[in-house]
């Protein structure tokens, strides 16, 4: 089942490049944090170019068994002139 959270973009790290792009991302909810991950290369390359503590994201995906979301879907859901420029993940 597919769950849906919004949140802070607080963290970005490299899990691995090789040979497929591993990488984490930490959410501040409301309440707590959601460790995230992405597997998706382009994702990926996208969120590491974004500025930390700035941008509220919109993340779908599945939990896997170690209390990690899978993410599959990305939205920004504040857009500035920084996104403009760059364009949004599609």
């Amino acid at each position: 089942m597919w769950k849906l959270f919004e949140g802070l973009l607080i963290d970005t790290y490299v899990l691995q490049e090789q040979p497929m792009m591993l990488t984490g991302i930490n959410l501040q909810l409301e309440d707590r944090v959601i460790n995230g991950l992405l597997k998706d290369r382009y994702l990926a390359k996208y969120i590491l170019r974004l500025p930390l503590n700035k941008y509220v994201l919109e993340v779908s995906g599945k939990w896997n068994r170690r209390n990690q979301l899978v993410i599959k879907k990305m939205l920004i859901k504040n857009i500035d002139e920084y996104i403009k420029i760059i364009g949004t993940p599609e």
